[in-house]
């Protein structure tokens, strides 16, 4: 979780916009935006969500979650395979009329569509980047760990500027907020760096004198 509370974003844009200072509603929806924003440009698995339904035979229509910004992979659990994504124009000329197991699909708005229709029950699992929660509370802190903050500061001091006809600081603030997360280790190279053995545990003081290699091997994560 972030540190930085909403209160906190918000005395920090108005220090930052000077004689420009706005009420909170403003200040909050250029907040939040940073924070939609960041979540878009990050890979991390805190922003992922998996929803699953069935599919109904000859249905060729399912809702989208309401939280959901950008699909990642849809899968068909039951056949143990991939849905692929096409176009809408691929899709319209597909046979409408064909049944069997889906093998694509296209995004309608909150719908997709499936095509060859269902002609049974199978498991859908959708692997999705998630709508961040909206801060709505002074105390509300963001879903980010507190590393993120200033870089969410800065996403939301862009969205504020560009409102008010400071294109040219916006870009400015943009390219620092850019530089500041190449600083930030990514959550793949993070996990990279867990040795490939596994942790080494001391049982007893002895242990604490023994070479690395004479020590237990912990179990790892599969």
């Amino acid at each position: 979780m972030g540190l930085e509370t909403l209160d906190g974003f918000r005395d920090r844009l108005q220090l930052a916009l000077g004689d420009k200072a706005q009420f909170n509603e403003r200040l909050d929806r250029w907040i939040n935006d940073g924070i939609v924003e960041l979540f878009i440009i990050l890979d991390l698995e805190n922003r992922r969500k998996c929803a699953q339904t069935t599919t109904v035979i000859d249905q060729d229509n399912y809702l989208l979650p309401v939280d959901l910004i950008a699909m990642l992979v849809l899968t068909d659990r039951t056949k143990k395979r991939r849905i692929l994504k096409t176009s809408i124009e691929n899709f319209e000329r597909l046979d409408a009329a064909k049944t069997g197991d889906p093998k694509v699909f296209a995004r309608v708005d909150r719908l997709i569509f499936l095509h060859p229709i269902p002609f049974a029950e199978n498991l859908l699992h959708m692997f999705y980047v998630h709508e961040p929660t909206t801060l709505a509370s002074g105390t509300d802190v963001s879903e980010l760990t507190r590393v993120y903050d200033r870089v969410i500061h800065l996403l939301a001091l862009r969205s504020a500027l560009l409102d008010l006809g400071e294109s040219d600081r916006a870009t400015l603030i943009f390219q620092t907020a850019q530089n500041l997360l190449r600083l930030i280790p990514s959550e793949e190279w993070l996990e990279g760096q867990m040795p490939a053995g596994g942790v080494e545990i001391a049982r007893s003081a002895e242990d604490l004198t023994k070479p690395p290699s004479s020590l237990e091997t912990g179990t790892r994560f599969r």
